[in-house]
């Protein structure tokens, strides 16, 4: 793997502060113990919120079992959209009064998740994650990535963060092969980002490089249906989550937002992009290839606007990201990393 050594010389490297006040509970099978959880926390009540499809799944009705053996009353919520908007969060809030939980259960993709911390902050009850897909790490974020006016904001919060996250790779048993695809290389874009960041430090550098090589061996090996594929693609999104807590989102991220802006989902976003900033950031470039070939046969995207202008001078005024980034990025390289990815299919 070709890494640039000025990875490993990155200011402040020597010192961090890391705080995961989140509980894992890790492993097959373990989406059967929501009810538990959910009395460890105090909790009787439970607001489920997911998105619109999961409720026909077997997966949904075995967790909502649980609830019902063990006597535990509940709410569900599925008025998700894809990266969802405060609208979405807005609406779950009212259904939340109704309901009145004192506890929130987030089950499915980055979508589900994000709003799911935000209502569970805004109404100041407990919550459990519960990731459908190994790809967003938002079980294990302070963050929330929520549609306002049209245009992603990310909210940044320790009281995001979830009391407990279970996270099960059985989930991902009949997922389909596209969005296993798309999210688990949205996780490889956590690795990738956390790894380069120039607010990173050792600790955060060991879990993103572990997160990455585990999704990149094992991506093929879960389309297979590989058990152990499923679950080191899995253990690699919650790494690159871990790691993404301390570090914060690089070039990639600013790349896949005015995508994401025109529709795309962010996990297919981030895919478009992730080859280009393997290349440009000089992190494992010979690999750019074999994604972009993932990227093609899998998260085939519709069409957009390819107003590269424009969307390269968002990009470039987005101080954030490019601030943290390990290498410095011009305008120039902007325009040309989004006309090759429209280019280049």
């Amino acid at each position: 793997m070709d890494l640039d050594s000025s990875y490993f010389f990155q200011p402040g490297a020597g010192s961090f502060d890391f705080a995961l006040p989140t509980r894992i509970i890790f492993g097959e099978g373990t989406v059967g113990r929501l009810a538990s959880e959910v009395k460890k926390l105090g909790g009787s009540r439970v607001l489920v919120i997911t998105s619109a499809g999961m409720p026909g799944r077997q997966s949904f009705k075995e967790l909502i079992s649980t609830l019902q053996q063990a006597g535990i009353e509940y709410g569900v919520f599925t008025a998700i959209t894809p990266d969802p908007s405060i609208e979405d969060v807005e609406a779950c809030l009212k259904a939340a009064k109704s309901i009145k939980p004192d506890c929130v259960a987030g089950f499915g993709g980055g979508s589900a998740l994000d709003v799911a911390k935000k209502v569970a902050m805004e109404i100041n009850t407990p919550k459990i994650m519960i990731p459908t897909t190994a790809g967003s790490g938002s079980e294990v974020t302070y963050n929330s990535v929520i549609k306002v006016d049209g245009h992603k904001k990310t909210f940044s919060d320790a009281r995001l963060a979830a009391d407990a996250a279970i996270i099960d790779p059985d989930l991902l048993t009949t997922l389909p092969a596209a969005p296993m695809v798309c999210s688990a290389l949205d996780a490889m874009s956590h690795a990738v980002e956390s790894y380069g960041a120039r607010r990173g430090n050792g600790l955060a550098r060991s879990l993103a490089l572990e997160a990455y090589l585990k999704l990149k061996n094992n991506i093929g090996r879960a389309l297979a249906g590989e058990a152990d594929g499923r679950r080191n693609i899995t253990l690699g999104s919650l790494m690159a989550g871990m790691a993404l807590t301390m570090t914060g989102t690089t070039l990639g991220h600013a790349l896949s937002y005015p995508l994401s802006n025109q529709g795309i989902p962010h996990g297919q976003s981030l895919a478009m992009v992730l080859p280009y900033l393997l290349e440009i950031n000089r992190f494992d470039a010979g690999y750019a290839e074999e994604l972009k070939a993932f990227r093609r046969a899998y998260c085939v995207t519709q069409s957009i606007s390819w107003n590269i202008n424009e969307m390269a001078a968002e990009v470039a005024a987005d101080e954030r990201h490019l601030a943290n980034n390990p290498v410095p990025v011009t305008l120039e390289d902007i325009v040309d990393i989004y006309t090759r990815i429209r280019d280049e299919g």
